[in-house]
């Protein structure tokens, strides 16, 4: 019979990889945010660009790194209740 449960040390580590790359796309959100304040475009294709990154895609960026947090935090929610269940 195959393994029932988790590897509670393996979900952690998966944790955390989701906390890092929810980290990678907030500083690559910043990064983006910032040359884009720095670049010299005028005219309704540059604001109406400024707009869409600011009020769609940020956000939406956001939105994506926000939700890997959630899934590390599910995940080692799931390991700690392993770990309980499993001391029981």
């Amino acid at each position: 019979m195959g393994m029932l449960g988790m590897d509670v040390g393996e979900v952690r580590t998966f944790a955390k990889q989701l906390d890092s790359r929810a980290d990678e796309i907030e500083q690559i959100v910043n990064t983006l945010s910032s040359a884009l304040s720095h670049v010299q475009w005028l005219g309704n294709d540059a604001n109406g660009f400024r707009h869409d990154w600011e009020t769609s895609h940020r956000s939406q960026l956001n939105t994506v790194a926000n939700a890997l947090r959630d899934a590390a935090r599910v995940a080692n929610n799931n390991a700690n209740q392993q770990e309980q269940t499993s001391a029981s």
